[in-house]
């Protein structure tokens, strides 16, 4: 018998999308599927190479080792030095930067072969690029958290201008997922006065009360798909790091109530056989410098967090 929602709709695309595949967690906004061995390997690698690459660019008066076994040794002995990173945004994105962005393209190629390997590439009309490398310190930080869009607010990605047909994916690498996870509430209702950016999350927090809270869990070697209606924040209940991949891909089928919410990030979006073509055909590159910001804060906006152009390499 099928779960009771009210976004029955929502619930059974998702529920097409992964198809036939094993679930390990199965609610009706949320799937999480097992992934194989080799694949999650091959993640955790190109995801460590990219830190020690962004380390070694930024300290360079220090040697780092990332010759341990995988399983995020530079997020257990470097906790510190990555926490001094300038690259890192107050939500936890490690954003690529001109030193850094060749070994970003590389966690890019896994993802999509991951990605496409599970099917879900024949399912997307569109993906997000660049996917979201999300390093996250779990020790509670007031000024951090209490920023009008901070991902430890309970929010929807459509409230931080994603569109309302873009489903979540979430990919946990490695890190302290237990204490520092993910809190997920399916509301009995989504307005759509709701349905956009809003300038603080906290306008839409009483989405939740009444809501049906999913007791599902970050569990690495798993990859989870979420509709943009399932409302969640970010747990900070440790002093340890998680490392997670996460991004958003719009699927070939529509509903109405998509259309209400057509989203201010579009741009980021590309044809689903150009998305898992960088890192191979392509490069997702960045001009920036990898050194300490010194402008003023920037106002909160619906566009993405920075610039990333992205060129073809293939000829």
């Amino acid at each position: 018998m099928k779960t009771k929602t009210a976004f029955s709709g929502r619930a059974d695309r998702l529920s097409r999308i992964c198809g036939g595949a094993p679930v390990n967690q199965d609610f009706p906004l949320l799937k999480s599927l097992p992934l194989d061995a080799g694949p999650y390997a091959r993640l955790g690698n190109a995801v460590n190479h990219y830190l020690y690459v962004t380390l070694d660019a930024y300290y360079q008066d220090r040697t780092f080792d990332i010759s341990g076994d995988l399983g995020g040794d530079l997020i257990d002995s470097e906790r510190d030095a990555l926490a001094g990173l300038p690259n890192i945004t107050p939500n936890g994105l490690v954003l690529p930067k001109r030193q850094t962005y060749l070994a970003y393209n590389l966690v890019h190629r896994v993802v999509a072969d991951i990605f496409g390997a599970l099917g879900f590439a024949a399912d997307a009309a569109a993906v997000h690029a660049p996917v979201n490398i999300r390093l996250v310190n779990g020790r509670p930080n007031p000024a951090i958290d209490g920023r009008p869009r901070a991902s430890a607010k309970m929010h929807s990605d459509m409230w931080a201008g994603e569109p309302a047909g873009a489903i979540m994916v979430f990919l946990p690498v490695f890190g302290d997922f237990g204490q520092n996870g993910v809190t997920w509430i399916e509301p009995v209702s989504f307005p759509e006065e709701f349905m956009g950016p809003l300038d603080d999350f906290d306008a839409g927090a009483h989405l939740t009360e009444g809501g049906r809270q999913y007791d599902a869990a970050f569990v690495p070697g798993e990859i989870m798909l979420a509709d943009p209606y399932l409302i969640h924040a970010t747990q900070k209940n440790s002093d340890s790091l998680r490392l997670s991949i996460d991004f958003r891909f719009i699927p070939n089928q529509t509903l109405a109530s998509d259309g209400l919410a057509p989203g201010t990030r579009l741009g980021n979006y590309l044809p689903t056989a150009d998305w898992a073509d960088i890192g191979n055909g392509r490069l997702l590159t960045s001009e920036a410098p990898l050194i300490d910001y010194t402008g003023p804060d920037i106002a909160t906006s619906n566009d993405y967090a920075a610039p990333f152009p992205i060129k073809r390499i293939d000829g």
